[in-house]
């Protein structure tokens, strides 16, 4: 896949993506991107279902637990058990596959799969859907962000302009202080390795040191409809309003080839036997 690049200037032309709108406001910048078949194929071959459903630490815990068994019955109500085990829904696919295009597009780097986090069959944890870090130039920054899907055939979608719980204006609490301690909190507790511990604490101390103003916001819509600059461009202009440097936000749409409600079927397609 393609190389990390830097927040602001030109959004970089996709491997196997096509670009169809791209606009700048200030410290927002905005673009549209159709997503291949091709590009679908690669993404289906592993990294988008790993992403959802977490198929490592699964396979993992799964092998464990099977080597606790030592009778025929115990091993069935391993079987039962697994069975009890939700598969992601459409949205979730939409939040995995914005985290991997940002992973290999934009710099993003997550310290932990936020499928680890759902503690119950309809977990909806608190704060920012995306929280890392974006490292670009030699530096790392903090990232916050959220994730919305849409099939509406309204441009912008609902999704976006919600009045309370649209992604501007969850973007632009992000903006404020209020939730920054437990967002950072949250992120250095997952530091494992000595390279994410230097990233962090390089991000933390430009966040510090700005007053909490120098970090990346990341706006991702995913969609299943015909790419539409409209979907974007007015509610970039309307975050340009809260977002001023040395914070930057960047809102990407990715217009997907099939249809959300078949994004599970399609994503668990590349994936072998996770048991």
């Amino acid at each position: 896949m393609g190389e990390s690049s830097a927040f602001g200037g030109a959004v970089p032309r996709l491997p196997g993506g096509l670009e169809v709108y791209a606009g700048e406001d200030g410290a927002v910048t905005w673009s549209g991107v159709e997503l291949t078949v091709d590009v679908m194929r690669e993404l289906q071959a592993g990294p988008w279902a790993e992403r959802a459903g977490d198929l490592t630490a699964t396979r993992d815990i799964v092998t464990e637990l099977r080597s606790l068994a030592t009778t025929d019955m115990e091993t069935a109500f391993i079987g039962t058990l697994l069975a009890t085990e939700p598969e992601p829904k459409d949205w979730q696919y939409g939040e995995a596959l914005a985290e991997v295009l940002l992973e290999h597009w934009h710099g993003a780097v997550w310290l932990w799969d936020g499928a680890r986090d759902r503690r119950t069959r309809k977990a909806s944890l608190p704060g920012a859907d995306l929280v890392g870090l974006c490292v670009a130039d030699g530096s790392a920054t903090l990232l916050f962000g959220e994730v919305k899907s849409s099939s509406e055939a309204k441009s912008p979608p609902q999704v976006v302009t919600g009045k309370t719980d649209g992604m501007i204006e969850q973007l632009k609490r992000l903006t404020q202080i209020n939730d920054h301690m437990t967002l950072l909190k949250w992120l250095r507790h997952r530091c494992r390795t000595e390279e994410h511990i230097s990233a962090y604490q390089t991000a933390a101390r430009r966040f510090i040191g700005s007053a909490g103003k120098d970090f990346r916001l990341f706006g991702c819509l995913v969609r299943d409809t015909a790419p539409l600059a409209s979907d974007l461009s007015g509610p970039a202009t309307e975050l340009a309003k809260t977002v001023v440097e040395p914070m930057h936000a960047l809102l990407t749409a990715w217009y997907l080839p099939i249809a959300k409600a078949t994004w599970p079927t399609h994503a668990a397609a590349g994936v072998g036997d996770s048991g």
